[in-house]
């Protein structure tokens, strides 16, 4: 069997930002695995000191994970902008 390999994508300060690019991703077929969520989530001035919550994703997935969030404005509002 095959060990699969991880890629770090993202890091977020807090986890209702790294939830809300999990779920577009996981939308898209990409699998999410958030790392240090729950220890951030109980205690938010860890979040610092640990580095973030981690988004990481499968290395094969990492070039399709990393245009479909590039491909969100950070500052939109709706179809507009």
């Amino acid at each position: 069997m095959e060990e699969e390999k991880f890629t770090l994508l993202r890091r977020f300060q807090y986890s209702s930002e790294a939830i809300i690019y999990q779920g577009k991703l996981e939308s898209e077929g990409v699998e999410v695995f958030l790392r240090d969520q729950i220890t951030i989530d109980s205690n938010p001035f860890y979040s610092n000191a640990l580095g973030g919550i981690r988004m990481f994703v499968k290395t094969e997935d990492f070039d399709k994970a990393n245009e479909i969030l590039s491909d969100i404005n950070l500052y939109s509002v709706d179809d507009d902008e």
